[in-house]
């Protein structure tokens, strides 16, 4: 249903308590982008009592936000009149005085209810984080907001970067901060989550035979009492969901500020959903003026940022690298051979979650490279056993994080071989090349990297990912195919 008819459908459907929630998550840096989004925001808000949250993961992921350390996006969002935003796994990637700089910046509260200092066992003294807020909308419901970040976020980004920090299991601590916040008065409830879903079909709320029922946000609106939390707003896994369970409605809409779920909540009602609201949609057919407040508050960003996009690298790459979520990619084993090269180990393991979109033929950008490769990882050698490396692969392909990518070394899911075909011998001793992430227990490795004895992981704080890919792309034989054994 188009924007439009969407509204006068509601304006028709009566009065009532009602808040329009506008749902955004996975924004991943794209500042600019928000401008475009901004519009079609706008018109839901204006008519009437309105909350625009956020699920996390919008700080990181651009040359812009690279640059400004998340501080472009907290720009964008003050000027879109952001209510509340979670904090997502990606949101800790700069270090924690840069995240405690952003949150006191925020016009907007971070929310996270289960967060703790790790030595008083309570929430973060810092500036403007908060567990929940409770918004009291002139002509509308009171409505309670609780945030709840992954609780598997030191496995999603480096260890340094949440030290100090825990975080509790996501169901115990949303079952706590939604009887707080009707204790104080709510009378909606929803919970902004860095947990998400994915459904094909988004036709039929009540119809859930299309999405993944294992996932996260469904896991988590399972364990709810029934009642108690009217609407999850999820992110984390880039999907879209616009379905209820267990009374609960459940809304995601995908990544990049290409949408924002939409949805109408009213004391005592069941849920209306709507479909997503599109980048570009002003309720008026075709695309529309990107938003001027918006545009305005992230110009000087855009424009530095911009000049060190179109910077050449003097590296021009005669085909595609390109990626494989379930198997070997051209652009993993070249990563993974740069990575052997710099360190002059046995192997090299990069993780496939680690490389975030193709890089295309002929002359290549640092925009282009950031894009594919937004972490500022150092590298690491790890000396580990064969039964060790085996461990780690085999927990890296089980994770659903993406295939393990490897140099000097072919696996298939469950046993591993030299490029000589020889067997990975469990009892001798092999150097391991790797990013930091890996290095640090990232994607699920924590369990074999902590066995590892003194000593046996060395960090090169030298060695940059990034810069060590460009320098070996300058001097590879890029013509020939490229792969784990070439």
């Amino acid at each position: 249903m188009p924007l439009v008819q969407a509204l006068l459908a509601l304006a028709l459907a009566g009065p009532g308590r009602c808040v329009e929630v506008v749902a955004m998550a996975d924004v991943h840096g794209h500042a600019g982008d928000l401008a475009a989004l901004a519009p079609a925001v706008r018109l839901v808000r204006a008519r009437g009592p309105s909350l625009l949250l956020d699920a996390g993961d919008g700080l990181q992921g651009t040359v812009e936000a690279s640059l400004s350390r998340g501080r472009v996006v907290v720009a964008a969002f003050a000027a879109m009149g952001v209510d509340a935003a979670a904090l997502g796994n990606h949101d800790f990637d700069y270090g924690l005085a840069a995240l405690r700089e952003r949150a006191a910046e925020a016009p907007y509260p971070l929310l996270a209810a289960n967060l703790r200092d790790r030595s008083t066992g309570r929430r973060p003294d810092w500036a403007n984080l908060q567990e929940s807020r409770l918004f009291r909308l002139p002509g509308g419901p009171v409505v309670g907001v609780f945030g709840i970040a992954a609780e598997d976020t030191p496995s999603l980004t480096m260890p340094r970067n949440v030290e100090g920090l825990t975080f509790s299991p996501e169901a115990a601590e949303s079952i706590r901060a939604a009887r707080d916040l009707r204790t104080r008065g709510a009378e909606v409830v929803i919970g902004l989550v860095h947990a998400g879903g994915h459904c094909r079909d988004l036709g039929d709320p009540d119809d859930v035979s299309s999405c993944d029922s294992g996932a996260a946000l469904f896991r988590l609106a399972r364990a709810l009492p029934p009642g108690l939390v009217d609407a999850l707003l999820g992110g984390h896994t880039h999907g879209f969901v616009n379905h209820r369970v267990n009374g609960i409605a459940l809304v995601q809409a995908g990544a990049r500020a290409e949408s924002a779920g939409w949805l109408t909540l009213c004391a005592g009602e069941p849920a209306r959903f709507h479909p997503p609201l599109r980048r570009g949609d002003s309720g008026k057919g075709g695309d529309s003026p990107a938003d001027a407040l918006v545009a305005a508050a992230v110009a000087p960003d855009l424009e530095a940022a911009e000049a060190a996009r179109r910077r050449p690298l003097g590296i021009r790459l005669p085909r595609p690298l390109t990626r494989d979520p379930a198997r070997e990619s051209t652009l993993g084993a070249a990563a993974a051979q740069a990575v052997r090269a710099a360190l002059r180990t046995d192997f090299a393991l990069v993780n496939g979650g680690g490389l975030r979109t193709d890089l295309p033929s002929g002359e290549l950008t640092f925009g282009q490279l950031y894009e594919a490769f937004p972490f500022d990882d150092e590298l690491a050698a790890v000396t580990v056993t064969g039964a060790q490396l085996l461990d780690i692969l085999r927990a890296l392909a089980s994770g659903n994080k993406g295939f393990p990518q490897l140099a000097g070394l072919a696996f298939d899911g469950r046993g591993a071989w030299t490029c000589r075909g020889t067997p990975l011998d469990p009892a001798r001793t092999y150097l391991l090349g790797t990013n930091e992430f890996l290095a640090t227990g990232g994607d699920g490795t924590r369990r074999v990297i902590e066995r590892l004895p003194a000593g046996a992981v060395r960090m090169r704080e030298d060695l940059r990912f990034r810069d060590v890919f460009a320098d070996w792309l300058r001097s590879a034989p890029l013509e020939r195919p490229l792969s784990a054994c070439p």
